[in-house]
């Protein structure tokens, strides 16, 4: 999930709009209006909104915005590997894309996260490069889990599902990091499930 954040002057008690032709619900988060959305993969986001100020004046702001924010494929199937489709087959832009997700997802999390996204056609990567990758992933699982998040796989990694696994725990990792992100707590009380005696 992506979330795109909008400056808007402060006088501005409404905003409502889309990312990418979705409707979405937009929040003010310390003066700043967030919208939350699918990530796409070219990390171009399209985004329109229209705001009311505290005297109902309506403005319009549209703007084309390019965001760098994770994508994940988790999805490969047996006949991926088989057929050796784009999905199936490791390649340059997938060594990209998740150290790219562990760089970001660990920025954003404070969590210092070594990466390597040069990677070109014809490079092989080495023993060091999984270990590098699979201790960024096993930092992120321990930041942000489910119950259901698989386990970080075990070196090498050379199928399609253990690929399938790291996307899956930097996906479950971001998507809780944005989830905390949309919470809000309201005059200053957090009241669900808390108990107590008096």
């Amino acid at each position: 999930m992506a979330y795109i954040a909008v400056a808007a002057p402060s006088d501005i008690v409404y905003v409502a709009g889309t990312i990418n032709g979705i409707e979405t619900v937009w929040q003010e988060i310390n003066g700043k209006w967030y919208g939350y959305a699918d990530a796409v993969e070219d990390c171009t986001y399209n985004v329109w909104v229209e705001m009311y100020d505290e005297a109902g004046n309506r403005s319009e702001y549209t703007a084309s915005m390019y965001y760098e924010l994770p994508w994940f494929v988790t999805d490969r199937k047996e006949a991926d590997a088989e057929q050796r489709t784009q999905k199936g087959v490791l390649n340059a832009r997938d060594l990209n894309r998740i150290e790219k997700n562990n760089y970001t997802i660990g920025s954003l999390t404070a969590l210092v996260i070594p990466s390597k996204f040069d990677w070109e056609v014809g490079d092989l990567p080495r023993t060091s490069d999984y270990s590098r990758i699979l201790a960024g992933v096993q930092k992120l699982r321990n930041y942000a889990h489910r119950h259901n998040t698989p386990e970080v796989p075990e070196h090498p990694l050379n199928t399609w599902q253990k690929y399938n696994a790291v996307e899956q725990i930097q996906k479950d990792c971001f998507d809780i990091f944005v989830g905390n992100k949309k919470n809000m707590i309201y005059a200053g009380e957090i009241y669900a499930g808390e108990g107590g005696l008096l």
